[in-house]
C-alpha cells in the first residue's frame, strides 16, 4: 500500500511507546515540535496547517484501548486557538488528506513516521483499522 491509494486510508500507526511528560521530546516533530495535551490523556501535534485545512496527530488510546496516532481535521482562531476538533480518523486516511493538498507536506510527515518507527516508538498496522473506524 502506498501513500494516495485508497487502501492506504485504513492505515494505522500503533505506538510501542505511550507519551508522557518524560519521554515527549522522543517524539518531536522538525527537532522542535511537541505534542501538547490535549486533555489528561491524549497529545496532539500540528501535522499540517492551512489557510482553509488543518490537521493535528492524535496521540491517544483511541484503537481499541490500544495507542495510536490517528488524525483530526481542527479549526484554528486567531493563528493558534483550537475552537474545534472532529472526530478522529485512522492515520493513513488523514495523511491521503493531506496528500491531495499538497504531496511534499504528506511525504514530510510520512518521513516523521518513518523516523519515530526507526527508533521504535510505533509501527504501522495496515488491517487494525478495519475493525475500530466503520465508513
Amino acid at each position: 500500500m502506498k501513500l494516495g491509494m485508497r487502501e492506504f486510508e485504513n492505515t494505522m500507526f500503533m505506538l510501542r511507546v505511550q507519551p508522557t511528560t518524560l519521554n515527549i521530546d522522543k517524539f518531536a516533530f522538525q527537532g522542535d515540535m511537541f505534542p501538547q495535551p490535549i486533555d489528561d490523556v491524549a497529545w496532539g501535534l500540528p501535522a499540517y496547517l492551512s489557510t482553509d485545512f488543518n490537521m493535528f496527530f492524535v496521540f491517544a488510546p483511541n484503537v481499541g484501548g490500544r495507542w495510536a496516532i490517528s488524525c483530526s481535521q481542527v479549526e484554528i482562531k486567531d493563528g493558534n486557538q483550537v475552537t474545534a476538533m472532529s472526530e478522529t480518523v485512522p492515520t493513513g486516511m488523514g495523511l491521503n488528506a493531506v496528500n491531495e493538498l499538497s504531496p511534499s507536506s504528506a511525504i514530510e510527515l510520512i518521513t516523521y513516521l518513518k523516523t519515530l518507527e526507526v527508533n521504535k516508538l510505533c509501527y504501522f498496522d495496515e488491517q487494525i483499522a478495519n475493525r475500530f473506524w466503520k465508513r
